[in-house]
């Protein structure tokens, strides 16, 4: 009966992502719990920002500001428009035409 709670307990640890070691004597009991590390936080400057933003083909990029989820907004110009950028870890990741301006 121990030993099917035991194998039980263990199937519900392993379901949950972790790893678990049990090792049993007839005196007593080891449990060996390992978490999984945090990915890395990646961190992007207010330079690569801007150097990703021109490399998307936007010029005139004015009021880059940092977000508080780390992205960075800022306001370009690409192909006579006038428009609110975005850029994350991966890249430009969200346009939005705010104005047309006139060549």
């Amino acid at each position: 009966m121990r030993t099917l709670i035991a194998v039980a307990a263990i199937a519900a640890l392993a379901a949950c992502g972790q790893t678990t070691t049990t090792e049993t004597t007839p005196e007593t009991t080891t449990t060996e719990v390992t978490t999984q590390a945090p990915a890395p936080v990646i961190v992007i400057t207010e330079t690569d920002a801007r150097t990703r933003i021109e490399a998307d083909g936007y010029t005139n990029v004015t009021g880059l500001v940092q977000n508080a989820d780390g992205t960075w907004s800022a306001t370009g110009t690409r192909n006579g428009q006038t428009t609110q950028v975005t850029v994350g870890e991966n890249g430009v990741s969200s346009v939005t035409t705010t104005t047309t301006t006139t060549p």
